[in-house]
Formats: structure tokens, sequence, C-alpha cells
């Protein structure tokens, strides 16, 4: 017969990342940062393993859907159903680009 297990996972950490629906969660290349996306029109990025914020992203003017890191982990990519995308310097906390346009 099937064998089946339960498999039973509970949270090392939680954390309050946005105010309203978190959309993605990333993991840098490099595994020191966290980056989040939101309904709230932000993406965040945290430090592992404290979780600290290191940075909040605004400009978009609808919701975050999509991010990535750089094979680096020092830029961050955005989107957003406002048709933008947003390239960001994780060590300065800055945009670097905006491209208009994006589906």
């Amino acid at each position: 017969g099937r064998r089946c297990c339960t498999l039973s996972m509970k949270p090392l950490r939680h954390i309050q990342a946005h105010n309203t629906y978190a959309l993605k969660c990333l993991f840098s290349p490099d595994s020191r940062l966290l980056a989040t996306t939101s309904a709230d029109h932000t993406a965040k990025v945290w430090s592992l393993p404290t979780f600290k914020q290191e940075h909040v992203f605004g400009g978009h003017q609808r919701w975050v859907w999509d991010c990535v890191f750089s094979s680096d982990s020092n830029f961050l990519v955005t989107g957003s159903s406002d048709n933008t995308a947003r390239s960001w310097n994780l060590a300065l906390g800055d945009t670097v680009c905006n491209f208009n346009g994006h589906h």
C-alpha cells in the first residue's frame, strides 16, 4: 500500500513586512538579503539573518508584483502594474533607471 507522511513546518521568523498583501518574497543570490513586494506600491529589502529593514522603495503608482536581484546582489529591479519597472542601487538606496511602458 501507499504510505503517507505528515510534514509539519513552523516559521523560524515572522515579520510584518507590509500593511497589505505581500505579493513576492525573493532571496538575493548571495543569501544576505530578502526582497518583498506588495499591493502597497512598495518593495522592501531586509538584511539576513536579522531581518532588519534596509530599504523601502516607493515610486510605483500601483501594486509591485515582481522583483529580481542582479547576479552580484547589488541591484534590484521591480515591476509594477503601473506599467513601469525600476532599477534600484542597493548600496545607495536610490533609483538607477525607470522603464516606462512595460507590460
